[in-house]
């Protein structure tokens, strides 16, 4: 199997498990709940923006997680409206984060600790790389757990043997 196709399919697969539990919640919902989390209160733009969807597309999601006691319209800034996340909200998005995070552990058990740290720096090579070709960020992170994600906003190794190197003297000790 080439590459790009295996990298497309465990792709696909992380995010499959992810959201298999919870069917009543499309992506761009679980996205949008997560990004009202973690960008307390969120303009409804912001939240399209960041999501992916039109303003009214984004409209008509926000008024289904607040008729699911998910999200809340808060006041008006001018033209914009502001959505932040009920208690119900933040605990559905925080079991998703959980969720996300044990599914994204379990497929990396079969690697060892030194492999998940050479994988661990190859991966935000490719996430900083992707920023820098002006990704918006904040759509790239758009499903992290902010406890967590340094994905793409610090500088990471620029080369393969940079993010290899620490490996190599490891092995070079042992």
């Amino acid at each position: 199997m080439h590459l790009p196709n295996k990298f497309a399919a465990l792709s696909l697969a992380v995010t499959d498990a992810t959201l298999s539990a919870d069917d009543d919640l499309a992506p761009t919902a679980v996205a949008a709940l997560i990004t009202a989390a973690n960008n307390p209160p969120a303009s409804i733009g912001e939240i399209a923006a960041i999501v992916g969807l039109t303003h009214s597309a984004t409209v008509r999601l926000i008024d289904r997680l607040e008729t699911d006691g998910l999200l809340h319209r808060r006041r008006r800034i001018g033209r914009e409206v502001l959505v932040e996340i009920t208690a119900a909200g933040r605990r559905r998005a925080d079991a998703l984060q959980d969720r996300r995070l044990a599914v994204s552990s379990s497929f990396l058990t079969g690697l060892s600790a030194e492999e998940r740290e050479v994988l661990d720096r190859l991966i935000d090579r490719m996430l900083c790389e992707h920023a820098a070709r002006g990704y918006d960020r904040r759509r790239l992170c758009r499903m992290c757990a902010r406890t967590y994600c340094n994905c793409c906003f610090e500088t990471k190794p620029s080369t393969i043997e940079e993010a290899t190197r620490d490996e190599s003297v490891t092995r070079e000790e042992a």
